[in-house]
């Protein structure tokens, strides 16, 4: 028998969808709804001896009609046919969640991740008919966002969650001129996202942006200065953005960035200067031999952020046999790896960085270090001399500054690992889903 008919014959349970105008009644079988859904198990035991003329009902407002749909088939036969949208997609993980379908969840997860990936990154926060705020994701530290953005998208997530704004039927919150709100709607709204704005990292962004997009919502002045503590190995210098980036130059994608979601690098922080010290010596102990490695610098007098990549080794030296009044020793040389893979680059300016790759040509120097010499590109191009830094244009391609000789406030160096598929699938899966199953809820 066509478990469709048969509900439709003999339900016992109705289930009203939708809100409005988008409102749909479905029937269906008590006993099908047990067996596939947690939700209902509970929900049928407790309400059996409430029912209305007989019928078991049940009010869903806050999943589509056009989702529900899907889900009932899948309860019917346990069959279902995803062709559909991210959007449509992600409707459906939200509502097989609340339900509990647990099976289904995890298909739609995995389709999700093979189909919609780029989507899912670019829309994941901005969906707010069904993101719900959790201070429990803003604490994790792999959080795959710009701090200035979460707090963007924090700030349109109080607006849609506060009652009392909404109420003041304004078309749209998000564009409104706040110089206009009264002091009961800053108030509103800050009591609505009170608990996740000591998570949000103050330190990663810029001092611009806090003083024209974050203190006009009249925040305490305290809360720029309880910074979290940093984890070990993540980078004050870099952001997520610029290290997918820095992983899609090493790719040769100089055109088609990575993003947060597709970056295939881990990177690791072996060394900051006002952790570890800014000598050479502490460089060569913590970093040589480490495998490829990026070099990051913020200059004191300027604030640029310029950088370096190392496809290879560093080391304090090399040996060379020599011969030498009728005998052979091992001599300390310079330490140089010639490879054409190696770039400099700056991040002075977020909108339009400057990327220098090796001139070819030259590639026998484009690495080189010694007991004298920190991590150095080219002849001179970047250069380590003590506490001191050269950048002057000899083997690679562009200046990335117009300093000669400067120091630095902060400097860091960091590792770099790649991702296996396996591995870059798991970390996508931890990354996103974290947040679209396991704190997602409707509004």
């Amino acid at each position: 028998m066509d478990l469709r008919t048969y509900n439709d014959n003999n339900f016992d349970v109705k289930i009203i969808v939708g809100n409005g105008r988008d409102t749909k009644e479905f029937k269906a079988h008590s006993t099908t709804l047990r067996s596939r859904s947690l939700y209902f198990q509970r929900a049928l035991s407790e309400r059996w001896n409430n029912k209305e003329h007989g019928y078991c009902v049940f009010t869903k407002p806050n999943i589509y009609p056009s989702t529900f749909e899907i889900i009932l088939n899948y309860i019917n036969t346990e069959k279902v046919i995803l062709q559909t949208t991210g959007q449509n997609s992600l409707n459906l993980l939200a509502a097989s969640d609340e339900l509990e379908l647990l099976k289904l969840t995890e298909y739609i997860q995995d389709h999700l991740i093979k189909n919609h990936s780029s989507w899912l990154f670019s829309n994941f926060v901005v969906s707010l008919n069904f993101v719900c705020c959790s201070d429990m994701s803003l604490e994790r530290d792999d959080l795959e966002f710009e701090e200035k953005d979460i707090w963007d998208y924090l700030i349109k997530w109080g607006i849609t969650n506060s009652k009392k704004l909404l109420d003041q039927n304004i078309s749209n919150w998000f564009e409104e001129d706040i110089t206009n709100w009264s002091d009961d709607q800053f108030s509103t709204l800050k009591e609505t996202i009170s608990q996740c704005i000591p998570l949000i990292r103050y330190y990663h962004i810029p001092k611009s942006y806090i003083d024209e997009q974050i203190k006009k919502y009249r925040l305490d002045s305290s809360t720029f200065i309880k910074h979290k503590t940093f984890k070990r190995g993540s980078s004050r210098l870099l952001s997520n953005k610029n290290k997918s980036i820095i992983s899609s130059w090493i790719d040769h994608k100089d055109d088609d960035y990575y993003n947060n979601i597709t970056d295939p690098y881990k990177f690791k922080l072996l060394l900051r200067g006002s952790r570890d010290g800014f000598d050479i010596n502490t460089f060569h102990k913590l970093c040589d031999f480490q495998g490829p490695t990026i070099i990051i610098l913020k200059i004191k007098t300027t604030n640029e952020l310029i950088c370096g990549y190392n496809p290879t080794n560093w080391a304090k030296f090399t040996n060379a046999i020599e011969y030498y009044s009728g005998y052979y020793r091992l001599k300390e040389i310079i330490y140089s790896n010639k490879t054409s893979n190696s770039f400099i680059f700056s991040f002075t300016n977020p909108s339009n960085p400057i990327l220098s790759r090796i001139v070819t040509r030259n590639n026998n120097m484009a690495i080189w270090s010694d007991k004298n010499h920190g991590p150095c590109f080219g002849t001179s191009d970047l250069c380590m001399e003590s506490n001191r830094w050269t950048s002057i244009r000899a083997d690679y391609y562009c200046r990335i500054t117009n300093l000669k000789k400067f120091t630095v406030e902060e400097y860091e160096v960091l590792a770099l690992e790649k991702f296996n598929s396996s591995a870059t699938l798991n970390r996508i899966q931890e990354s996103i889903f974290y947040y679209l199953v396991k704190i997602l809820n409707f509004i």
